[in-house]
């Protein structure tokens, strides 16, 4: 068995597959994994292939190297999703870097690209982003430690997903056990906090040669709203889509509405 932390050369990811048809690639955020994207896998799955995967240190998907580099992450995905390509790729806040920086690097392996509240577009100084992945993982491993047995109460729900969710209090108790039980395995939480803080893929996302959507929530804090004003000057093409009243999650805390918007997307793109 691979030491927690340790490299490893494996290219196999995570995944879960369901429908038949094109393949459409859902890339989770920090401190998540695959599981993540359960309430809307069968929706979606209604025309097309959805491929839930985990990024490399996260969940079922074995680190690629020592820390969370882009390079090394979009090089592991590509080799774990060879014989799937091409195929329409969504990234959500950290996987919206992980997707941004592929489709850069392997552009014929994409053919529609959509961020859902997309990190690495709004860069910050090192020293900051390391001392937010620090306290981010320290945050996590509390959570999941503590989490389980106070999914039920509603003031520890708006305690734990106040900072993600628009509204704790509407948040359900089995919503709750999926973040948590989302965020298990998250081998890389500080160096992919870090990596989504610090990256500046703006000119990747600019000169990128293929249709390019954009999912936000406005009422997301993590990712703030307001970002989204700065991609449509990079991307003035993008299709667009916003979900009002939602925080950073919305495949969780909106589910019909998320995969509504993403379907909408993609049949403008």
């Amino acid at each position: 068995m691979t030491a927690e932390g340790a490299d490893t050369s494996d290219p196999a990811l995570g995944r879960d597959e369901q429908g038949e048809g094109d393949p459409l690639v859902l890339l989770h955020g920090v401190a998540s994994s695959r599981l993540i994207w359960r309430r809307v896998t069968e929706p979606l799955a209604a025309r097309r292939r959805v491929i839930a995967v985990d990024l490399p240190g996260f969940g079922g998907s074995a680190p690629a190297g020592p820390g969370f580099e882009l390079d090394a992450v979009a090089e592991r995905l590509a080799a774990g999703l060879a014989d799937d390509a091409p195929f329409d790729l969504v990234g959500h806040s950290l996987g919206g870097a992980v997707a941004v920086a592929f489709a850069s690097r392997h552009p014929g392996a994409v053919r529609r690209l959509v961020l859902v509240a997309p990190a690495g577009l709004a860069p910050r100084a090192i020293g900051v982003a390391a001392a937010i992945g620090a306290a981010a993982e320290l945050a996590t491993h509390a959570r999941r430690a503590l989490g389980y047995q106070w999914a039920e109460n509603a003031a520890a729900r708006w305690a734990m997903f106040a900072a993600t969710v628009a509204d704790p209090g509407a948040l359900r108790a089995e919503d709750a056990r999926l973040l948590l039980e989302a965020s298990d395995g998250g081998r890389r939480i500080a160096d992919g906090v870090r990596q989504a803080l610090e990256a500046d893929l703006r000119d990747d996302l600019a000169d990128a040669p293929l249709p390019v959507g954009l999912i936000w929530g406005t009422a997301d804090r993590v990712v703030p709203f307001a970002g989204l004003d700065a991609l449509r000057l990079l991307r003035p093409d993008a299709a667009v889509e916003t979900l009002a009243a939602t925080g950073h999650i919305p495949q969780v805390e909106r589910p019909a509405e998320f995969a509504a918007a993403l379907e909408r997307v993609l049949d403008r793109l």
